[in-house]
């Protein structure tokens, strides 16, 4: 969301569109709601955005999230891939051993519903935790179990 809000071109979309939405704003209202953004640190005391502290909000959202949580969304689930192979592996373990027990079994249907906890594409992810040999099926494809270990 700040990202979005660093984007000069995003932001002014967003303003026309809140602009377009909301009802009109009195001198008054105004002048509280800019004390109060000014107090907030979004603009500066020349009542312009406060650019570079946006700037430095997203980087240090950014680096507050170590392990897995970097590439995942407030509610446990994906929210962004990770670029290099060894992270993914690491996240794709990581959901692995959340997902089915040692020696539990699962049919299709029912390991496919566990799926969308991580997920809103469960045919993805599953490609994804087979193809790295974290999750083995039936050749069939009808049962699901995480893979030996070692």
């Amino acid at each position: 969301m700040l990202a979005a809000l660093v984007n000069p071109r995003l932001r002014r979309t967003l303003a026309e569109i809140i602009v377009e939405s909301d009802p009109e704003v009195s001198a008054p209202e105004r002048r509280e709601a800019r004390s109060i953004l000014m107090q907030s640190g979004l603009l500066t005391p020349a009542q312009q955005l406060d650019e570079p502290r946006l700037r430095a909000m997203l980087r240090a959202d950014r680096t507050e999230k170590e392990g897995v949580d970097r590439w995942l969304r407030a509610d446990g689930r994906i929210d962004h891939w990770p670029r290099s192979a060894d992270d993914r592996l690491e996240l794709l373990s990581w959901i692995a051993e959340r997902l089915i027990g040692a020696d539990e079994v699962l049919a299709e249907k029912p390991f496919t519903q566990k799926l969308f906890a991580f997920t809103t594409d469960p045919n993805t992810l599953r490609r994804a935790l087979v193809d790295a040999g974290l999750i083995v099926r039936n050749a069939d494809g009808t049962d699901y179990r995480r893979a030996p270990a070692g």
